[in-house]
């Protein structure tokens, strides 16, 4: 290889260095932050998809106790009116 071969094949390695390495800057392109923007969109999708699920839990407990009770009284009542018919 001549001298001036070496010069240009160096000056490509170099450049390609400094190329690759203007890269990692802090600035943030349009692809990051489109990146971030659907993170944060997706974590706040999961929060409220959690916090809508304890809701709902926490509704069907609710609903599943007051069914209970009036299953309950229903059942109390039946029998109370069934030994009023007995007696008379």
């Amino acid at each position: 290889m001549n001298r001036l071969s070496l010069v240009g094949l160096s000056l490509v390695c170099a450049l390609g260095l400094m190329a690759s390495l203007s890269g990692c800057g802090e600035t943030e392109g349009p692809a990051e932050k489109a990146g971030k923007t659907l993170d944060q969109a997706a974590e706040k999708t999961t929060e409220s998809v959690k916090d809508a699920m304890k809701s709902t839990e926490e509704a069907m407990d609710n609903a599943a106790e007051k069914t209970g009770e009036a299953f309950n009284e229903a059942m109390e009542n039946t029998k109370k009116m069934a030994e009023d018919t007995a007696k008379h």
